[in-house]
């Protein structure tokens, strides 16, 4: 069985935080394990992040039906 090292560990925990930034809040718990039950999140973190990617997409959805208006479509029956 291979021994974790340091190393290994240090190496492992900067990968998984790569890219990401510390932040403190002040949540609702009861809304916070709502969403996190909703979301299906193993974790309140990862209810979090499903969240704001859920704002994300909402934004690029909105874009989409906005661009889609502006087409002129014609009946193909």
């Amino acid at each position: 069985m291979p021994v974790k090292t340091k190393a290994a560990s240090a190496s492992r925990t900067r990968s998984l935080r790569e890219g990401k930034v510390r932040k403190e809040f002040w949540l609702n718990p009861s809304l916070l394990q709502r969403a996190q039950k909703d979301l299906g999140a193993a974790t309140e973190r990862e209810a979090v992040e499903m969240a704001l990617s859920l704002v994300t997409f909402r934004r690029e959805l909105r874009n989409g039906v906005r661009a889609l208006r502006k087409l002129k479509l014609a009946r193909i029956d």
